[in-house]
């Protein structure tokens, strides 16, 4: 409810001139009732139109003023705000407004006194709470199921150190857009709605329809049903779910394991009806049949389905109020059920003894449990679930979601939840939390801050010359090689003939003569083989073996002229001997081969042979040999002697082949000495009748062996072989020589590098400790993570950071605005003007301006950054950022590092939103105008401590609205 502020203001003003007089209903009567009437009537009460929803004329009376707390509250709120009186209007001297303030408090007291809180209605527990009671319950090393919500996952354990620092170096992650999974086929209910300011714990968002209750009772039966769920995983598996003892009683042994468990579940003793209920669905599951473990989870699940699971509720008094505090307490601080030292104390009545409590709440801050009020709290109350669907303009930032999968967000956000980790676990005062002495930032936030995300800039002129450099170098090697090319082609050329090439002067014509006198005898003895005839393949035969029986030639008549059906001779030059030959692939099959063999005497040489599959073998029509197997070719397969007659010899060889492709290998090794064919044929003729191209074989044969070049040939070898490395060694340089870049290459090439350093850092998961050296950044106000989920896609939005600062640091949140006043189109307009000169224009709307001269301060001063958090001094259109601006009216700042320093000198206010937030929260409901009593009680015992976070905390627990919550 809301009313015209100028008013308002004036009467306020009025009201603290009428407060000099004791007694309450004569300053009403005599002073603030005719100035209400003279000053404020007009607009609220005296015409037609009431602003604000607020009728001064109707409250004639101090009764009827302090029926009106919340009123009265507002009215405190506005004039501790420095909203009142309105700009333009004279100023309250601080004495004045002072005075005025503790007046109204005073009243405030008074109108509240004697009343009830309206208790909490009953509401079930939310899903973060419903995985942590089921955890605990079972003693689950998994999730139920897959927790978005939890912002921040630790690697490390550090939230209890007996030391009470937080390491300088933490290993996190947030997951929170692929969290852990949990029990497998588990069926989650969805997300539970969140309140106004984004607390999703708040009682009158936790109903219960017809479809959700259905839901929580799939997923109880899913839960017991999950593979996972299992000895490896349940903690009190044996002791709730194993099998008994043989002869056990099966009844008792099921009243045993169920009353202690319920009690834990159902967050208190149960009566033994209910117990017996239980126990007596189980057996009867065992009576039908079901096993003791399988019965035993039927009974868990029905268990997880009750509404004493489900639902927590408000008690009366005596036991039953000691126990809801033991579940306040709990899931104020561990998001689950109280434990079995709780429900003890509680169940004693000696929970809500001030020594116990103290002791129990530093229990609990120690227990590693307490980091699900970190994971919950701080995230809500900074609202910074909102920076997962931040999709800032990639042509804008286009390292933010350079990895898709792993956005600058999840490291983003994981920065102001490890400050408020740090000042929990040192218990530090919450102001750290605007103005830290230190921030944990990992790799990516340290560049995100301090660099311009940009790969090192180019030295042009290095690179010039460094191309220049490299060409020089490129041709050098390039010359290199073409000289030591030509100069192994001239050593292959002086290795073949060194006379000729010049290299030495020697007379090689004795040594020939000799040597040809010497060779006459052992050409006398050479076999000179023809080439190959081929003719095949044969078919008609049903397997290899009736086609290696069959002959399809007659082995002593063989005519190279002569047709066989189709099939007809060809000779085979290209069959060398001592290679593999294969033929195409045809099945049961034969091919024939034949060549002559003439021998200057009768004589006897070895061959060798190698098919597949087998062979046959004649000599002059005689079978010499044969194979009938299934094999695969290879060289030397058999050795074979042939007694070769004087003259012509006709040798035949069948192949045979069975499956596959199949060949042959033939090969005569050589005897010692012997010589090309074309040399033993020219030695053969008389050394008168030699042909020129005979004379010519022989001197060049004599050449190539001629002992009188050994050593010459000798040191020409060596010379090539050093050569031949050395050219292998400039192949190498040159291929590995770096190659000159044109810039733009040189740019590509280094942006990449630097995409990939930053991809790499978007991974990281190490946080280090650094101090807080620059003030622009650092606290929950200057981090990434708050900056750039109140931004747009493609610029920043002041009226949003502005509303997140009034509602998360003021917790003074804005009205929304009024429906006749049109949105406010940031984009339109000229270009060259600032966002701060269309909001100037915007804000001259009278209906407008009473809200936009609280949010345009407080979200201007943080222009300096841009959408995603990082510096600027100027705005795309070349137009200096102006951040300055006068906080609560009162303090002028030019920029963020005084406007955070002003924030610091109103640490008390900072001090009493936090704790109303945190009031909020620890009692899962909107406050109303009674809580500011207990703020203020809260508030004024923590001042003592100088606002300590744990102080904070521990106050609100021993608040008589939080131990009250049970009254």
């Amino acid at each position: 409810m809301r009313f015209k502020q100028p008013c308002f203001r004036v009467f306020l003003l009025l009201v603290a001139i009428g407060s000099a007089t004791d007694s309450r209903a004569a300053d009403f009567n005599d002073v603030v009732r005719p100035l209400l009437e003279q000053r404020c009537t007009k607009c609220h009460g005296g015409g037609k139109k009431v602003e604000g929803e607020v009728n001064f004329k109707q409250i004639v009376t101090a009764g009827q003023f302090l029926k009106g707390p919340e009123l009265i509250n507002r009215m405190i709120d506005a004039l501790d705000a420095n909203d009142m009186p309105p700009e333009g209007e004279p100023e309250l001297d601080e004495k004045t407004r002072a005075r005025l303030v503790a007046s109204l408090r005073t009243l405030l007291r008074k109108a509240t006194a004697g009343k009830t809180v309206k208790r909490n209605q009953i509401r079930r527990l939310n899903r973060f709470q419903y995985n942590n009671v089921v955890k605990d319950l079972f003693q689950l090393k998994l999730d139920v199921f897959k927790l978005s919500e939890k912002l921040m996952t630790r690697d490390d354990s550090y939230l209890h150190p007996e030391s009470g620092k937080m390491p300088d170096k933490v290993n996190v992650a947030s997951l929170s857009l692929n969290p852990k999974p949990g029990l497998s086929k588990v069926k989650a209910f969805p997300k539970d709605l969140r309140a106004s300011h984004g607390f999703d714990n708040q009682a009158n968002q936790l109903t219960l329809s017809p479809l959700l209750l259905d839901a929580f009772l799939r997923l109880s039966i899913s839960i017991v049903n999950s593979p996972e769920f299992n000895g490896q995983n349940v903690g009190i598996w044996n002791d709730f779910f194993k099998e008994p003892a043989a002869g056990a009683d099966r009844r008792a042994e099921v009243r045993r394991r169920l009353e202690p468990f319920m009690k834990i579940a159902f967050r208190g003793s149960v009566v033994s009806e209910t117990i017996d209920r239980y126990t007596a669905y189980t057996i009867a599951k065992m009576e039908k049949g079901l096993s003791f473990t399988d019965s035993m989870k039927k009974v868990a699940s029905a268990v997880l389905s009750s509404p004493l699971f489900l639902y927590r509720s408000s008690a009366a008094a005596g036991m039953q109020a000691q126990l809801e505090l033991a579940s306040n307490l709990s899931f104020y601080l561990w998001a689950s059920c109280p434990d079995a030292e709780l429900l003890d104390l509680a169940e004693r009545g000696e929970l809500a003894k001030p020594d116990v409590l103290n002791k129990t709440i530093e229990r609990m801050f120690a227990d590693p449990k307490i980091e699900r009020f970190l994971d919950t709290f701080p995230s809500q109350w900074m609202q910074l679930e909102n920076v997962m669907a931040a999709t800032p303009d990639p042509e804008k930032n286009r390292f933010f979601s350079l990895d898709k999968k792993n956005p600058a967000g999840l490291q983003m956000v994981l920065e102001p939840l490890l400050l408020f980790d740090a000042v929990f676990i040192e218990d530090r005062p919450i102001i750290e939390l605007i103005s830290p002495q230190f921030s944990y930032r990992s790799d990516l936030l340290t560049a995100w801050y301090t660099t311009d995300l940009k790969p090192p800039s180019m030295d042009e002129a290095r690179i010039v010359e460094e191309n220049r450099g490299r060409v020089e170098k490129i041709k050098a090697l390039e010359t290199s090689i073409n000289t030591a090319r030509k100069e192994l082609g001239d050593l292959d050329k002086a290795m073949v003939d060194p006379i000729g090439r010049g290299v030495v002067k020697i007379d090689l014509s004795p040594g020939q003569a000799k040597w040809e006198a010497d060779q006459a005898k052992t050409v006398a003895e050479t076999v000179t083989l023809s080439p190959w005839h081929r003719i095949g393949p044969f078919f008609g035969e049903a397997s290899r073996d009736a086609a290696h029986a069959k002959a399809f030639l007659d082995p002593k008549k063989i005519d190279l002229h002569a047709k066989h059906g189709d099939l007809k001779w060809q000779e085979a030059k290209n069959y060398v001997d001592g290679k593999l030959h294969y033929f195409k692939i045809d099945l049961n099959c034969a091919t024939y081969l034949y060549r002559t063999l003439r021998a200057d005497a009768a004589r006897q040489i070895d061959v060798l042979l190698g098919t597949d599959d087998g062979f046959k073998l004649w000599l002059n029509g005689a079978l010499v040999y044969e194979i009938n197997a299934k094999r695969s070719l290879a060289p030397d397969m058999e050795r074979v002697r042939l007694n070769l007659a004087k003259g012509e010899n006709k040798l035949l060889l069948k192949v045979v082949n069975g499956t596959s492709r199949y060949g042959f290998y033939f090969k005569v090794p050589p005897r010692p000495g012997g010589l090309p064919q074309q040399v033993a044929a020219a030695l053969r003729a008389d050394a008168d009748s030699r042909t020129p191209q005979q004379k010519d074989a022989l001197a060049g044969h004599y050449l190539s062996i001629a002992s009188e070049l050994t050593q010459v040939r000798q040191k020409l070898a060596a010379n090539k072989v050093a050569l031949s490395n050395t050219l292998k060694q400039l192949e190498v340089d040159l291929k590995n020589a770096p190659r000159p870049q044109d810039l733009a290459a040189h740019k590509e090439a280094a942006q990449r590098k630097f995409d990939e350093e930053m991809r790499n850092k978007l991974h990281s998961r190490t946080f280090q400790r650094v101090p807080a050296s620059d003030p622009r950044f650092g606290g929950v106000i200057t981090n990434a993570a708050m900056l750039t989920m109140t931004s747009g896609p493609k610029r920043t939005h002041p009226i949003a950071r502005g509303a997140w600062l009034i509602e998360v640091i003021f917790n003074d949140p804005p009205a929304p605005p009024p429906n006749d006043v049109p949105p406010l189109n940031e984009d339109a307009g000229d270009k060259n003007l600032t966002i701060r000169e269309k909001f100037a224009v915007h804000r001259k709307n009278p209906t407008c301006a009473g809200c936009h001269s609280k949010l345009d301060p407080l979200g201007f001063a943080l222009e300096n950054y841009d959408i995603t958090g990082r510096w600027r001094d100027k705005y795309e259109n070349g137009l200096d950022v102006d951040a300055s601006g006068k906080l609560l009216r009162k303090y002028e700042f030019d920029g963020i590092v005084r406007f955070k320093e002003s924030l610091t000198k109103e640490k008390h206010r900072f001090a009493r939103a936090f704790t109303a937030h945190m009031l909020r929260f620890a009692l899962a409901r909107e406050l109303i105008a009674a809580d500011s009593i207990a703020l203020d009680e809260i508030v004024a015992k923590t001042e003592k401590e100088n606002f300590k976070l744990k102080s904070i905390v521990r106050e609100v627990i021993l608040s008589k609205e939080f131990i009250g919550l049970q009254n």
